[in-house]
């Protein structure tokens, strides 16, 4: 168990590293403007929309990881078995 907290606090570091550099918050902010996180998926046709909430899942999942603790890691860890 805690081999995979420390990948996970290593992985939680690296998006740190990219995405909190001048660089990174500028390719994030496009990233968010082209994958739906500041607009609706709705779409009339199911398929587009299921497409369009998955590049809004990959928004929020670099969102998560930029804002995970050690404690949230641990948490997740001791709840789930894995992370």
């Amino acid at each position: 168990m805690a081999e995979a907290i420390e990948k996970a606090e290593q992985l939680r570091k690296d998006y740190q590293s990219v995405f909190n550099s001048e660089s990174g918050k500028n390719v994030l902010e496009d990233l968010k403007k082209v994958c739906f996180y500041y607009d609706t998926t709705i779409n009339e046709m199911p398929h587009i929309m299921a497409f369009n909430e998955g590049q809004r899942g990959v928004i929020l999942h670099i969102q998560t990881k930029l804002k995970l603790t050690l404690e949230k890691i641990k948490e997740l860890e001791n709840d789930r078995g894995q992370i």
